[in-house]
């Protein structure tokens, strides 16, 4: 959808096919960080999300079972101040809805229920399970950790598996309302923060979305779930007994939780390749360089990917074009995505440690605000670099 809505004269003419038969609400929420508002400003998209975003004041990592913060990154007006551009949080579904109705506005067609068989990269072909056949001039495949464009096109001499961690992730809503009824969760919902409580192979990461209408909870815990599925039904009891020793707030906000999903956090390695060898077809997003979440860049790498990846399109004269304009992409793009992918596997590790000497140095560290910080968050010159970029230019761009 970012490329769809980054090139209105070589994009509008084409289609876009989904899985899915139709958009759902799987996965609650997500983070939009300054390098991905940039680029909803430059497409003319972003006045559509202010009704649904929430601003939250700070990023605040606190010890797991006292809430004590151990690091906290001021985040608004600050990364306004700094880079140009706001930190919000959105429901995920809000987020596709506005980016797939903005791409419609540009006359995109869009045909969901469409699974991919395979895609015949020297002709640009791709085959659907049905049988039906599209040729097109280029096939773009954002089609997630278990890509079908990716095993069959542009990187066919091996099956690329996903590396599963040793973690899985719950997640869970609570209304606004209910968190208002109870004084003991109240100020969560009232003052405005994301906070995150980090612990021995567990962290509770929660936060206002909808314009604060709900409380999102994401759960990271040692477990097993399937690989690509998002909506795995969790256990309830089962949750809670993760994070027993926690925050009497933790443990208590989980008191109001009623039902509970699951999935397993798995990256990608380093592929050989993000483009074909004909030229014609490219990945972007998970099917290019899925993540771990330690870094909320997952969705901003794939906005920033479209982003480019238009910009070099747009640069097209013709269609003899569309081979160079594909390499000039992934120069630009695959060094910056795998090295936030590792960035973000380094954080988890950093978020946790097992409580002793290590974990001590850490938190000692964390309390940094203007310098080097474990945290790659609120470490000052990796955090320029992360947020500061400009996609349209390959730079970084900073008011500090």
């Amino acid at each position: 959808m970012s490329t769809d809505n980054g090139d209105n004269t070589t994009q509008a003419k084409g289609a876009t096919g989904a899985a899915s038969t139709a958009l759902n609400e799987v996965g609650a929420g997500i983070q939009v960080p300054p390098n991905s508002v940039r680029v909803l400003k430059e497409y003319g998209v972003f006045d559509r999300f202010e009704e649904y975003v929430t601003r939250p004041k700070n990023i605040i990592l606190r010890r797991y079972d006292t809430g004590v913060p151990l690091s906290t990154t001021p985040l608004d007006p600050d990364m306004t101040n700094a880079y140009g551009n706001p930190y919000l949080l959105i429901h995920r579904a809000d987020y596709q809805k506005l980016l797939y109705q903005a791409a419609l506005d540009l006359g995109i067609e869009y045909k969901n229920g469409c699974r991919i068989k395979e895609v015949d990269e020297s002709t640009a072909t791709v085959v659907l399970e049905t049988g039906e056949k599209y040729t097109a001039d280029l096939v773009v495949g954002a089609d997630g950790i278990r890509s079908r464009v990716r095993d069959t096109a542009v990187v066919p001499e091996e099956t690329v598996k996903p590396t599963p961690s040793s973690n899985c992730a719950y997640r869970a809503t609570v209304s606004r309302e209910e968190m208002l009824s109870d004084p003991a969760i109240a100020h969560l919902v009232t003052d405005v923060n994301s906070n995150c409580w980090i612990g021995y192979r567990r962290h509770v990461m929660a936060y206002p979305i909808r314009n604060g209408e709900l409380y999102n909870i994401v759960m990271s815990h040692p477990g097993q779930a399937s690989v690509g599925r998002w909506n795995e039904p969790g256990d309830v009891e089962e949750m809670k007994n993760h994070y027993k020793n926690f925050d009497p707030v933790v443990r208590q906000l989980l008191t109001h939780v009623k039902d509970v999903l699951k999935w397993v956090l798995a990256d990608l390695p380093k592929l050989p390749r993000w483009v074909s060898q004909s030229g014609k077809v490219a990945l972007i997003g998970d099917a290019a360089h899925a993540m771990l979440p330690y870094l909320a860049q997952g969705a901003a790498q794939a906005i920033e990917d479209g982003a480019t990846l238009a910009q070099e399109l747009d640069n097209c004269v013709s269609t003899s074009d569309i081979a160079k304009a594909l390499q000039e992409f992934e120069k630009k793009r695959k060094r910056r995505a795998e090295t936030i992918q590792a960035g973000a596997k380094k954080n988890g590790d950093i978020w946790h440690l097992p409580d002793g000497e290590e974990q001590e140095e850490r938190d000692a560290l964390m309390k940094a605000r203007d310098g080097a910080n474990p945290d790659q968050w609120s470490d000052r010159g990796f955090q320029q670099w992360l947020f500061g970029w400009n996609a349209f230019t390959n730079t970084f761009e900073t008011k500090l």
